[in-house]
């Protein structure tokens, strides 16, 4: 499966567990991110990000923080992007890596 396949998936799992799906070895929580923030949009469709954050908390691999854009873009199959950050005068830059994330979900 390709990274744009599979980080598809990952999005629709982490998704469904967020909404209550039964899962043996993991659970995904959702928690309100920072309200001072401003999360931004999605570049790809506009959807306005709501700064909300997923954990992962898998049973032997232990815990994985995600935002709502990281999880919003993996639905696009996107794996690599940028905050909007600048530090150092680089841009800040999220690299997914999606057998990573696929072990957490036990895909």
């Amino acid at each position: 499966m390709d990274a744009e396949k599979r980080a598809r998936e990952i999005s629709s799992v982490i998704e469904m567990a967020s909404q209550g799906a039964e899962n043996d070895h993991f659970a995904v929580t959702t928690r309100g991110g920072c309200g001072a923030c401003d999360p931004g949009a999605c570049r790809e469709c506009g959807y306005l990000f709501s700064g909300e954050i997923f954990v992962i908390e898998h049973d032997t691999r232990g815990k994985r923080v995600l935002s709502d854009k990281t999880v919003h873009y993996l639905a696009h199959g996107i794996t690599r992007y940028e905050t909007g950050y600048i530090v150092h005068g680089a841009p800040v830059v999220v690299d997914l890596d999606v057998e990573e994330l696929a072990a957490y979900l036990d895909l």
